[in-house]
Formats: structure tokens, sequence, C-alpha cells
């Protein structure tokens, strides 16, 4: 046995795979610094002391919080919507993924099909739907009589 220990830094996307199946094991994803793919495999007593901590590590009060997108909602974070249309869990997971459009810019500007996860999420977004009208609202206030103001 060597007395050599190597020390690799790991980079981690947030993203946290529960257990399939009988299998007891979590997987984190990672990369190493120089880009190489690698994993932390969590067992149960580790996903209990260290899982919470790792998956709301950005949140300054680390409270859990059931919140994620909702379909046939509009949401707006930095000058980008996203209309959401429905949800499933990632395969092999239970982790939710959001479907749905965005576009970036003007409300005029073109969407574009997208997936977003609860790492997005967690990055702010308000929920801008329209009460009279849903994600239907018209780009246009002066169109409509719309307290939303898109």
């Amino acid at each position: 046995m060597s007395d050599t220990v190597t020390v690799t830094e790991l980079r981690w996307n947030k993203d946290v795979y529960a257990p399939v199946g009988t299998d007891t094991t979590s997987w984190v994803p990672c990369t190493t610094t120089d880009g190489r793919p690698a994993a932390l495999a969590l067992d149960d007593v580790e996903r209990e002391t260290l899982g919470a901590k790792l998956l709301y590590l950005d949140r300054a009060d680390d409270v859990v919080r059931d919140e994620f997108f909702e379909p046939g909602r509009l949401y707006e974070r930095d000058g980008t919507t996203f209309r959401c249309e429905g949800l499933a869990p990632y395969p092999g997971s239970t982790e939710l993924r959001a479907f749905g459009f965005e576009r970036r810019g003007q409300p005029t500007a073109r969407w574009a099909a997208t997936v977003l996860s609860d790492r997005a999420w967690r990055k702010g977004w308000s929920d801008i739907t329209c009460p009279e009208h849903g994600y239907e609202c018209p780009p246009d206030p002066s169109a409509v009589d719309c307290t939303a103001g898109r």
C-alpha cells in the first residue's frame, strides 16, 4: 500500500440522481478541473448527512422548498421568458425537468424549445403569468386591457 494521497478537485453542476430500484446509491456527476468526467457515490448515511447541504448550498436560509415551474405558467429571469408546457422526471431519477419554450429579449422575439432543471429554477425565476389571459397574453399590453404589462 502506498502512503501517497492524490487529491482531485471536482466541479459539480448541482445534479444529484436518486437511487433507482434496489440500488441505494445516489450519484453526483462532476467533472475534474481539466474536464474529465467523474462522480461521487453517496450511500444512505452520506446522502442524509451531505445530500441536503449539497442540494441547497446556494440558498442563504437552507430551507428546502417544493416550488418548481408549473405547466401553463409564464416565468421571467434576466430578460429571458420561459413558457412551461409540462413536467417529466429525468429518466432513471425522480428529478423533474420543465419542458417548454423560451425567448430572450423583446416580447416579439421568436420562441425556442427548451428544458429546465431544478438548478435553473434556483436561479430565481419570477412568475409573470397574466391573471386574465394566462401565458397566452398578447405581447403588446396596449392591445388588451392587461395589468401584467408584457
